[in-house]
């Protein structure tokens, strides 16, 4: 038996980022000004120049490669899925010694090819529609973040679309598909249903958000920040990072019998919530007028 390579990977980005979240937020005087400036990036970035680290940084707004990345990846994925259950199809040896090598030998046959099914057409649909905000929606402050952060949204999606779908049952087999789509439970239908929900009320705060930096005719005219308002603005400080919690937790109930995936999930939520509260706590102090009754990511709560 192998190590399931991507499963530690995502288990080390949690437990560091959940480690240095908590020490940011609670000792950040005593640390070294270089900690911080690592960890932190755009609107909360740290104003410290460093010269060896201020060369280890990267714009912002190269957020967008990651969807010229995960688009295209899903979609490879997705393609290999249905030329396998819908076809018959069988794939290559280097398909499995690639998967073998990421998820470990033997890799666990746990996910039903019906939720894996399910699970990255729903995920592709919301990789592409990541794809059109990041390059047609957005407005991009000219703020930098460091390239290893940079390079780690490449490897989440790499890895949660390996994490789908190497470890369903019959992807990598050579028996004959028996696909029966009764197999999927009222919760599979209505986690697909949250998750599309979800994902458009995400595209819709990242609308109010470009709206901020355009003119009624749609020209950007600043990269300055504002206090948005509308949709789930008027509750949460944070529902780009509340609607992408809730994304990973209903793909997490959809493959709810793997092994990988809810380690993506549980990366997902440290890191989301770190961001919540770093763009709520930058709020409150950029904005005088900031409303006091919104919430940093869960409405009413929290």
């Amino acid at each position: 038996m192998t190590l399931n390579l991507i499963k530690i990977a995502f288990i080390f980005s949690a437990c560091t980022t959940g480690f240095l979240g908590l020490l940011i937020n609670f000792f950040e005087k005593y640390l070294p000004a270089s900690l911080s400036k690592i960890f932190r990036y755009g609107k909360f970035a740290a104003d410290i120049k460093d010269a060896v680290l201020d060369k280890c940084e990267v714009p912002k707004r190269w957020f967008k490669h990651y969807y010229a990345f995960a688009g295209p990846f899903s979609t490879i994925a997705i393609v290999m899925v249905f030329y396998r259950y819908f076809f018959g199809g069988k794939h290559a040896d280097a398909v499995q010694l690639g998967l073998s090598f990421l998820l470990g030998k033997p890799i666990r046959s746990l996910v039903p090819d019906e939720n894996v099914i399910l699970a990255m057409t729903i995920f592709t649909i919301h990789c592409w529609k990541r794809f059109y905000e990041s390059h047609f929606v957005s407005v991009y402050s000219d703020q930098y973040m460091n390239v290893s952060l940079y390079l780690l949204g490449f490897f989440h999606y790499f890895g949660s679309v390996i994490s789908i779908v190497g470890e369903s049952q019959n992807f990598l087999k050579g028996t004959e598909i028996d696909l029966n789509w009764s197999r999927l439970s009222m919760l599979d239908w209505a986690c697909a249903l949250i998750f599309l929900v979800s994902t458009y009320l995400q595209y819709r705060s990242n609308i109010i958000l470009s709206n901020l930096r355009k003119d009624k005719k749609g020209v950007v005219v600043t990269k300055k920040h504002k206090v948005p308002h509308g949709g789930l603005f008027n509750y949460v400080t944070a529902p780009l990072q509340l609607t992408e919690i809730i994304l990973y937790l209903c793909l997490s109930a959809i493959l709810r019998s793997a092994s990988t995936f809810h380690f993506v999930t549980l990366w997902v939520l440290i890191n989301q919530m770190e961001c919540a509260y770093l763009s709520h706590e930058w709020s409150l102090r950029k904005f005088e007028n900031y409303p006091k009754s919104r919430k940093i990511i869960i409405p009413y709560v929290f």
